[in-house]
């Protein structure tokens, strides 16, 4: 039978669902990953006796901090392949603009730079 947390948990959690998505962004640098890092964080909570846990924020951390390293492990042992990786070769770009990789690399940096700038406001 599946527990159901208090409001207080309910809104403590949502309270802290930003930072927690930066941490497994930060491990993992996927956002679609991140989001779901934190929806199994949630269902964790859920299922868990809101009497056990003293400090949520230190158990959700701990938490995500858990699942983000499985996944990041699992990904280790099971790589996957890109759909159409094969064709990469193939793919004609203009050499004026940067390649795709070299866009995405760029996006992702700016991305980082942006969440070391959010935590740092107060």
């Amino acid at each position: 039978m599946t527990a159901h947390p208090s409001g207080l948990v309910t809104e403590a959690f949502e309270a802290q669902r930003d930072r927690l998505r930066a941490l497994a962004y930060r491990v993992l640098g996927s956002h679609a990953d991140a989001e779901d890092v934190v929806q199994e964080a949630w269902m964790r909570l859920v299922r868990q006796d809101e009497a056990t846990i003293g400090n949520l924020a230190g158990w959700l951390t701990t938490v995500v901090g858990r699942i983000s390293l499985d996944l990041l492990r699992s990904r280790q042992a099971h790589p996957e392949t890109a759909y159409g990786h094969e064709f990469a070769d193939l793919v004609v770009t203009p050499a004026d603009d940067p390649a795709p990789d070299e866009q995405v690399a760029l996006a992702d940096s700016v991305g980082l730079a942006l969440l070391v700038v959010l935590d740092s406001l107060t």
